[in-house]
């Protein structure tokens, strides 16, 4: 395991902040900390605003950190008080900066200074225990952290955070649904160090159960009932939450492989994986043809909601969309979702095939089930959509029905031409959608990925079709 270990060294050397970020960091952190706190004061909101996340814990990585500004007020407050004064002292203190509005529970703000992401959250201030809003368990994560995580600690949880944002699991926003990091802390805690996490990890199974503080010791059937997710990590400041709740299973099973892949042969890619340089279009039209498979791509504009709900909206019509293909008998070899969070967004199936044959057999009851078999054939046997048949096939009849839509395109225009919510578009993207919509088919999508680079890349990394660490 020396390489392994040697690997370890050589990525915590690059990822500790180094004295003079920190100096910066910790004095922008400061300064915004109190530019809220005067804008708070100056509204007449009791406020108290504090410095929490990773830049209070101490477990950022070097040119990555991001500054969370809690601002957390009397439990009194409505939710609607929670997101409108705050939010409207929050605006005061960033006047002449852009925002961003953001969602997690509920709304909160964020802007870049100094190429540095500041967070502005709003939260109460309450007891431990009495969560008003998921946000309200913050503050008492960091002091938790702050009091448990010493200066090795910290390092181990620093290569573990690197580990998971190379292998792509690092994140439990909704566009991610990965590990958070308090949960990459609380895992860096519980097993001492980033090589135990992961060779523990490299086992783990679905009901993987972790409590530093042993709230649930001897009640495992407690946790079962409580807790029905692929990883369980206990919250060690609230016993009924769990910390890995956002984390998707196939992002689990992603780090679970990557720590397998990792042990067996460490390499700095897992760390640090090479960024693919898109395929020229001549070559990407090239895969295509030889694919075999049909590729099919809705494009839409502008949504009008925040990153969260975007991804959430997007993630909704993908699966309403797949269900509606399958349920015509069009096989998805898989199909994702992609987004500039601005202007573009796109879902991309692939299909065995896009052009199905233009009937279908369909299977009828046993003949030896008199009724069942009597209403069959009053059903079939003089409608116009009958091919052939109805015919005794073995033991039950068969007859054979021309498709409601054999085009995989056709399917999808008709199903959108309203927007789409009567097939399980979500709203948002509904609304989208009424406004205008592009289907392209195969050859057809070249024209997005000639203009969009990022694009381009979402879709390399599709047609691949492997995590990016296998492929470094």
């Amino acid at each position: 395991m020396k390489k392994l270990e040697d690997i370890c060294r050589t990525v915590l050397r690059r990822i500790r902040p180094k004295r003079v970020e920190r100096k910066r960091i910790l004095e922008l952190a400061d300064r915004m900390r109190l530019r809220v706190s005067d804008a708070a004061s100056e509204s007449g909101l009791d406020a108290e605003v504090r410095i929490d996340g990773s830049v209070a814990k101490d477990t950022w990585l070097r040119g990555e950190a991001d500054i969370d500004i809690f601002m957390r007020v009397s439990p009194a407050l409505s939710r609607d008080e929670l997101e409108t004064t705050c939010l409207r002292v929050v605006r005061k203190a960033l006047k002449g900066y852009r925002i961003i509005e953001r969602f997690a529970e509920h709304p909160y703000v964020e802007t870049w200074i100094a190429e540095t992401r500041v967070n502005l959250v709003p939260c109460y201030r309450v007891e431990k225990g009495k969560w008003k809003s998921a946000t309200d368990r913050t503050p008492f994560h960091t002091e938790y952290m702050k009091s448990h995580l010493d200066e090795s600690l910290r390092d181990e949880t620093r290569l573990l955070k690197k580990f998971m944002k190379g292998i792509g699991v690092y994140g439990a926003e909704i566009k991610v649904s990965g590990f958070s990091g308090m949960l990459c802390e609380t895992l860096s805690l519980f097993y001492g160090t980033f090589r135990n996490t992961v060779t523990h990890a490299s086992n783990w199974r679905r009901g993987e159960t972790i409590d530093v503080e042993r709230y649930y010791e001897g009640r495992r059937e407690e946790i079962e009932r409580l807790f029905d997710n692929p990883l369980v990590v206990i919250d060690p400041i609230d016993l009924g939450r769990n910390v890995a709740a956002a984390v998707a299973d196939r992002k689990m099973w992603e780090f679970v492989a990557a720590s397998r892949a990792f042990i067996q042969q460490p390499s700095l890619r897992f760390f640090y994986p090479t960024v693919a340089k898109p395929f020229g279009v001549r070559q990407l039209r090239s895969i295509i043809a030889d694919r075999g498979s049909a590729l099919l791509l809705i494009q839409i504009g502008r949504v009008d909601a925040v990153v969260d709900i975007l991804w959430s909206q997007l993630y909704k019509t993908e699966r309403s969309l797949r269900n509606l293909l399958q349920e015509n008998d069009f096989e998805v070899i898989k199909s994702a979702s992609w987004s500039d969070e601005e202007a573009c967004n796109a879902i991309l199936f692939e299909l065995t095939d896009a052009t199905l044959s233009p009937s279908k057999r369909h299977l009828g009851p046993p003949v030896s089930r008199r009724e069942e078999s009597k209403n069959f054939l009053e059903k079939h046997l003089k409608r116009e959509d009958t091919v052939s048949g109805p015919w005794v096939e073995g033991d039950r009849w068969i007859v054979e029905k021309l498709r409601r839509n054999n085009s995989a395109e056709a399917l999808l225009r008709s199903g959108l031409s309203s927007g789409g919510k009567s097939i399980g578009v979500a709203g948002l993207v509904a609304d989208t959608v009424k406004r205008g919509f592009q289907i392209l088919l195969n050859e057809e999508i070249t024209s997005l990925y000639r203009s969009n680079r990022q694009f381009a890349r979402f879709l390399c990394g599709f047609l691949k079709g492997r995590p990016i660490w296998i492929d470094s």
